[in-house]
């Protein structure tokens, strides 16, 4: 026997409003997590980018021989693509930490082992890796840059 139509119309409404509100549900729960990603961390990608730049601006004033560190580098330009979720590949980190690309590799394995940062295959291109922050990694910055804002130091 076939339900009249008005019946099935009223049962698509309240599948509908009960669909709204589990989307609704999940927004909050998106704004909340947001929030809390917001506080918990104490730069911004503007800010992040600024100290790279004054880093490259000091090797061309002063001279790059003197102050080379890929390892700070490669943490600060994970940390920038942290804040904008945006993700960051082996090749492009190697370039950002302005070093030989073996030497950029030697410190994003060291970085790795020391477990502040991660890699991770790419499933659909197989010759690319991603690198991102650890959440150990993550801390460790969002506790420098909590304490370059304060004035204070870490000891």
């Amino acid at each position: 026997m076939n339900k009249p139509a008005l019946w099935i119309e009223a049962e698509v409404d309240r599948e509908i409003a009960s669909l709204e509100q589990r989307v609704d549900a999940l927004k909050q729960r998106i704004a909340e997590s947001r929030i809390q990603d917001s506080a918990q961390r104490t730069a911004t990608e503007a800010e992040v980018r600024a100290v790279l730049a004054a880093r490259r601006t000091r090797e061309e004033v002063i001279g790059g021989e003197l102050f080379a560190d890929p390892a700070w580098d490669i943490l600060l330009y994970l940390y920038a693509a942290s804040l904008t979720q945006c993700r960051v590949t082996v090749s492009e980190l190697t370039l950002a930490s302005a070093v030989p690309q073996t030497t950029g590799l030697r410190w994003i394995a060291k970085l790795d082992d020391l477990g502040l940062i991660e890699r991770s295959g790419d499933p659909l291109d197989g010759r690319r890796i991603w690198v991102t922050l650890s959440d150990e990694g993550e801390a460790r910055m969002n506790e420098f840059f909590k304490a370059i804002r304060s004035g204070l130091s870490l000891t």
